[in-house]
């Protein structure tokens, strides 16, 4: 699957993911400052995605072998204070959230089913 950042300011990094249906989920990271701990996204990159149980969020996917990073999720959360590296999902978005964003991870959960997959995540900023 791939993850394209489309738009970054101090209000987050707002992207789009395409799941192996077609069907497209929006996007919410936190901007990039130099992959620093719970306060930047990810680096762009190939990554791993295996199921977990997260003591917090449930059962979601978890992002590995991010450089210097651990316990990176993809879940539910409208605004950048939902995240503290993570990567969230929703059915749409504006210039600040993610609108109905439990409603995406459930469409990402069933598609996916538990299965591992790759997340190409590129950058194609505006």
């Amino acid at each position: 699957m791939k993850l394209t950042r489309l738009k970054t300011s101090e209000r987050g990094t707002f992207g789009k993911i395409q799941l192996p249906s077609g069907a497209v989920l929006s996007t919410l990271e936190l901007p990039w400052l130099n992959n620093q701990r719970q306060i930047s996204c990810i680096p762009a990159s190939i990554y791993q995605c295996n199921i977990v149980n997260s003591p917090k969020f449930g059962r979601v996917y978890q992002v590995k072998d991010v450089p210097n990073r651990s316990h990176i999720l993809i879940h539910a959360g409208n605004w950048t204070k939902d995240t503290q590296g993570c990567i969230l999902v929703g059915m749409s978005n504006n210039d600040t959230q993610l609108f109905e964003s439990r409603k995406a991870l459930n469409l990402l959960m069933n598609e996916l089913n538990g299965q591992s997959f790759k997340l190409e995540v590129i950058e194609a900023y505006e």
